[in-house]
């Protein structure tokens, strides 16, 4: 399951930050195959060992019927892209 991107959004993005908000990440594939509750949660735990304020979220652009990464697209800000 390649990372597509990973996208920073919310306080960060908008400049209001603050000592105490977290860091909200969005890593975005294509598609996933599994259990994606497991890799959620894997990731979530993954990433929180290393920095307790990150807040990351897997998106997938196939599945995406909220709209919620078409905001985080609009408002956020691309911090890594695959070459791909």
């Amino acid at each position: 399951m390649p990372v597509n991107m990973i996208v920073l959004y919310g306080s960060h993005v908008k400049g209001t930050a603050t000592k105490s908000s977290d860091i909200d990440i969005a890593i975005v594939v294509d598609k996933f195959s599994g259990d994606y509750l497991k890799i959620s949660s894997d990731l979530f735990g993954l990433v929180r060992s290393v920095n307790k304020r990150i807040e990351p979220v897997l998106l997938c652009r196939k599945n995406d019927r909220s709209g919620f990464l078409e905001n985080i697209m609009k408002n956020g800000k691309i911090i890594y892209k695959s070459a791909n």
